[in-house]
């Protein structure tokens, strides 16, 4: 719930800026004028060019002819800006509020400020990130034996971390995920090994505590490789492994090698926030 919580405010962040940017372009400083409507004998619409009361109380009125509608609509257009814009200003200023309050975990903060002693006795549900990812990762600890004698890495591709991996674009990856502060398990172990599935990596949000696992099908072009991928991503939607629910991947062929641009919107989407 609290991730939904903030996608929609930072969907609602993003339009009012993206609104806040439009006006700025066109809006109409405060000259001192305002607008005034009044129905003549409730029957015809006049409009007057009013200025604001002076430090001597003195104002001036001016009647807008027909003929010059359009000064009253500029008028009025620059004073509904305004008013809009300020508004968006003030509901930005809240959001920037309620997103600060909520990417704050509550129960880590509180748990994190307990002596050692006490955090003995507390439900470990709350433990601190470092604590969490240490355990996170002693979770997917060990490997598929049968699995690394049938398909043995022999390549001389090492990620910064010094682990061997199958293919560049997965040293890219692993490389990618530690810069951005992305904790991961290469090869993981985990119950998909009994299903037949040995997922390249494990990825953890350490905001929201949710894991996914991460594919990358590094040889689309090959019509065999591709089957067998198609029929993987159907195996995990099987077990109830859906895009951006539990599992992410990537693709790329002999010409068009991994995309940078996707993998980062992937660690910001799902990973970051």
């Amino acid at each position: 719930m609290r991730k939904e919580i903030i996608e929609a405010l930072d969907k609602e962040k993003k339009q009012l800026i993206q609104e806040k940017n439009r006006l700025e372009k066109t809006l109409i400083p405060d000259d001192g004028y305002y607008l005034e409507i009044k129905k003549n004998k409730g029957k015809y619409v006049q409009y007057y060019k009013c200025s604001k009361l002076t430090d001597n109380n003195s104002s001036e009125k001016v009647f807008i002819r027909k003929s010059d509608l359009d000064i009253a609509k500029t008028m009025a257009q620059a004073e509904f800006d305004r008013k809009l814009y300020a508004g968006i200003v003030l509901r930005l200023n809240k959001l920037e509020s309620l997103l600060s309050c909520y990417n704050k975990n509550i129960y880590k903060d509180m748990y994190s400020k307990l002596s050692p002693e006490r955090k003995a006795l507390i439900d470990n549900s709350y433990i601190d990130d470092e604590q969490f990812v240490l355990k996170w990762k002693e979770s997917f600890a060990g490997n598929d034996s049968s699995f690394n004698e049938k398909y043995p890495i022999e390549t001389p591709y090492y990620s910064e971390k010094g682990e061997h991996v199958r293919s560049k674009s997965e040293m890219i990856i692993a490389d990618k995920l530690s810069k951005a502060g992305v904790p991961y398990v290469y090869e993981p172990a985990c119950d998909l090994n009994k299903k037949g599935l040995h997922p390249d990596f494990a990825v953890l949000n350490i905001t929201t505590r949710e894991t996914y696992f991460y594919e990358h099908f590094g040889m689309m072009d090959k019509p065999d490789y591709a089957t067998a991928a198609i029929r993987k991503i159907a195996k995990y939607r099987e077990l109830g492994y859906e895009y951006g629910q539990k599992l992410l991947f990537t693709f790329e062929t002999g010409g068009d090698g991994l995309n940078i641009k996707d993998l980062k919107i992937i660690i910001e989407k799902y990973l970051r926030n």
